[in-house]
């Protein structure tokens, strides 16, 4: 009887240990799932896109009159039926130089060949299309209007600008995009100030007249 009474002792400690075992496993999972932390909720449209965008406008507006160029700002040109996103449009003697000012705060992440960039706060997370494609998607709507005007060699260039300090880029080194300082000194370049024989009132009266009302 001893042996029995002890073999059935034995067998219910056993299963209550494996009993307070699987407990333990359990609760321990809950608590994990509790504590981990949520992902960030996803956004509609990137925030920030105006943030430090004057001084970019006070960059250009400084090197136009310097060179005497004309400045359209906003740069917004309609044409068919696409409308370009630039805060700034330069028209020199170089030709056309469109900017776009970036001032998304938070994280940005992307590279030069990302059909989508992600941009990350506080308030959540959203994608926007590759700045950088988009520039030139929007350059092309700027020859366009130009070519429709029989001014068929000008060059066109467009410049990404990331202007706050407060924005973590996370890019590849090699991606052609632009801090405030590094733009400044990009305007000083001689590049700029070559006279490629751009009729300066005629191009800048074409694009005015595009210009989204």
């Amino acid at each position: 009887m001893d042996s029995i009474f002890e073999f059935v002792l034995v067998t219910i400690m056993l299963l209550v240990g494996i009993m307070g075992i699987n407990w333990y496993k359990y609760h321990k999972s809950q608590q994990v799932q509790q504590i981990q932390p949520q992902q960030p909720p996803k956004l509609t449209d990137p925030i920030g896109r105006e943030q430090d965008s004057g001084k970019v406008l006070r960059a250009v507006k400084s090197f136009a009159s310097r060179n005497g160029y004309e400045v359209i700002a906003p740069g917004k040109i309609s044409f068919g039926t696409g409308v370009s996103d630039f805060d700034a449009i330069v028209v020199g003697s170089f030709g056309v130089l469109a900017v776009r000012s970036m001032g998304y705060s938070g994280q940005v992440y992307g590279s030069e060949k990302d059909e989508k960039w992600v941009q990350t706060t506080a308030k959540g997370r959203v994608e926007f299309k590759n700045p950088m494609q988009q520039a030139q998607a929007d350059a092309r709507l700027v020859r366009e209007v130009l070519f429709e005007n029989k001014l068929k060699s000008v060059p066109v260039e467009t410049i990404c600008v990331f202007p706050s300090s407060a924005t973590e880029l996370i890019v590849p080194r090699s991606t052609p995009i632009y801090r405030m300082k590094e733009f400044s000194a990009q305007l000083l370049k001689d590049h700029y100030t070559d006279d490629r024989k751009v009729d300066i009132d005629a191009v800048a009266k074409a694009l005015r007249a595009a210009v989204e009302k």
